[in-house]
């Protein structure tokens, strides 16, 4: 049990992915960064402020729809949507802390690379840029 003062320590391998309002699996997020250059921190630039790409990765299903909605963003298509990531207290548990990626597109999707010799699991990787990421969002 904690001592007096302490907070618990939050571990990374509970959490779930809101993709607009439709809940997906991930093996894997991250990471979330928010970065500021040192020349736009010291005046010398406007902006510089950005936000690093997340990286998505789950194991590979029958299911396309994230390659489908990169292969929207490849033909043109604007479709930004608002992804949120919830970390719980436990497998199942309560909400602890969430990030919302703001405006978030696929800028990049991977699929598995095979290996006769090896029996691993098929994975899959979408890496979404946005516009903005909220804490409590």
């Amino acid at each position: 049990m904690p001592a007096r003062g302490e907070e618990a320590l939050l571990r990374i391998s509970n959490f779930v992915v809101l993709i607009g309002d439709r809940e997906y699996g991930f093996a894997e997020v991250g990471p979330l960064t928010s970065a500021t250059d040192s020349e736009a921190a010291d005046g010398r630039r406007d902006h510089g402020h950005r936000f690093a790409p997340v990286v998505l990765r789950r194991a590979l299903t029958i299911g396309t729809e994230l390659y489908e909605w990169r292969r929207a963003i490849v033909a043109g298509k604007k479709d930004r949507r608002d992804v949120t990531i919830r970390q719980l207290s436990a497998p199942g548990g309560r909400v602890v802390n969430s990030w919302r990626l703001v405006g978030a597109w696929p800028s990049r999707w991977s699929g598995p690379s095979f290996n006769a010799q090896a029996n691993d699991v098929a994975m899959e990787e979408l890496e979404l840029t946005y516009d903005d990421l909220l804490w409590g969002g």
